[in-house]
């Protein structure tokens, strides 16, 4: 229980900072001569709607209750799909990056894992 709780005191600022940062640029499109939509913008939509609902369920999983964990776990995981895909295909690598994937596939790990012994 405690774990949960400080996982989900770490995610909602994760994904806070996520949204935040993924947000803010969106904000300046209207105000760019010349825009047009790319899969690129879209891609970058997605991941802001992610750490969106991250933030909303981290903050349910602080509360305890029971999806959140299901829900956290899985941004969890795609965070950790996103950072592969990242080094993969556009080959760069941040010492940040690495400590984010590092946390998510470690809190994946935790969040999925059953929370009591089964009874024999």
């Amino acid at each position: 229980m405690k774990t949960h709780r400080i996982l989900g005191i770490l995610w909602l600022a994760l994904c806070s900072y996520g949204f935040v940062w993924q947000a803010w640029p969106l904000s300046h499109i209207p105000f760019v001569p010349n825009f047009s939509a790319t899969p690129a913008l879209f891609l970058v939509i997605l991941v802001c709607l992610l750490y969106l609902a991250g933030a909303v369920a981290s903050f349910f999983l602080f509360r305890g209750t029971r999806w959140a964990r299901k829900s956290v776990g899985l941004i969890a995981v795609l965070t950790v799909i996103l950072a592969v895909v990242q080094i993969v295909v556009f080959r760069s690598f941040s010492v940040l990056g690495g400590l984010i994937t590092v946390f998510a596939l470690v809190s994946a790990v935790l969040l999925f894992l059953p929370r009591h012994e089964p009874v024999a």
